[in-house]
């Protein structure tokens, strides 16, 4: 794969746009989800979703954790955090 670099520009709204060839090579659609992560002061990270595919994770984790928690222990967790 070629190194895909292009510039964008932040509109007055904060809204930022993936150039159309980035969007294809990602198959990155209009309700695409991302996660943004900053690094430092001057690095943001753009990680693609797939939403099924999170659900599916939760899903294990949440299986995982059920087999060793308590229903009480989870709501307690739960609380505290909240």
């Amino acid at each position: 794969m070629e190194a895909m670099v292009e510039t964008t520009r932040m509109s007055t709204k904060g809204q930022l746009l993936i150039p159309k060839h980035i969007r294809e090579f990602t198959n990155s659609g209009k309700n695409s989800l991302f996660t943004v992560v900053p690094l430092n002061n001057d690095t943001i990270i753009l990680k693609k979703i797939n939403s099924q595919e999170m659900i599916k994770e939760f899903r294990k984790l949440r299986s995982e954790v059920k087999n060793k928690l308590s229903e009480d222990e989870i709501n307690e967790i739960i609380h505290k955090v909240r």
